[in-house]
C-alpha cells in the first residue's frame, strides 16, 4: 500500500518486517533444534519490542485520535487484540525460558496467525484512517514521537 503520512509509512515498514519474520515461524520443524530454537527466540525478542514500542505508539498515540475524529472503534478492536497478543508472547517466553520447543513451537504457530490476521487489520483500516486523521503538523509531530519512543 501507499501510505501518504511519515508515521503511517514507518507503521507499514515495521509491519512488512515483523511479517517477513513471524513467516518463518509456522514452518519451523515440530521436533527441537538449533535453528528453531533460535527464531523462536528471535520472534519473541522482536515482538517484545514491538510490544513495548509500536502497541504502546499505537495505544497512546493514535487510537486516542481515531477516537477524537469519530473512528475509535478500530482502535478498540485492535486494543482488544494486543492484549491477546500480549498473553500469548508471555506463554512463548515461558516456554522458551523452560527449554519447551514443542509448547514453545505451538504458542509461536499461534502467535504468527495472530499477528497476521492483527497487521491485516492494521494495513486495511488503521493506517488508511490515520493518513486521514493527520495533517502534516500532526504527522510530524507523532512521527518525531515515534522516533524517540
Amino acid at each position: 500500500m501507499d501510505f501518504q503520512r511519515q508515521v503511517t509509512r514507518r507503521l507499514h515498514e515495521e509491519h512488512e518486517a515483523t511479517l517477513a519474520l513471524w513467516g518463518r515461524v509456522p514452518r519451523l520443524p515440530i521436533k527441537p533444534d538449533a535453528d528453531g530454537v533460535q527464531l523462536l527466540r528471535r520472534a519473541a525478542a522482536a515482538l517484545a519490542g514491538e510490544i513495548g514500542r509500536h502497541f504502546r505508539f499505537e495505544e497512546e498515540a493514535l487510537f486516542p485520535r481515531l477516537a477524537a475524529a469519530g473512528e475509535g472503534e478500530i482502535g478498540e478492536l485492535l486494543g482488544e487484540e494486543h492484549v491477546v497478543i500480549r498473553d500469548a508472547a508471555a506463554r512463548l517466553d515461558a516456554a522458551l525460558s523452560s527449554a519447551r520447543f514443542e509448547a514453545a513451537r505451538a504458542v509461536g504457530v499461534e502467535l504468527a496467525e495472530l499477528i497476521f490476521s492483527h497487521v491485516q487489520k492494521e494495513e486495511l483500516s488503521l493506517l488508511p484512517a490515520v493518513d486521514d486523521a493527520l495533517d502534516e503538523q500532526a504527522d510530524a509531530e507523532l512521527s518525531a514521537e515515534y522516533l524517540t519512543a
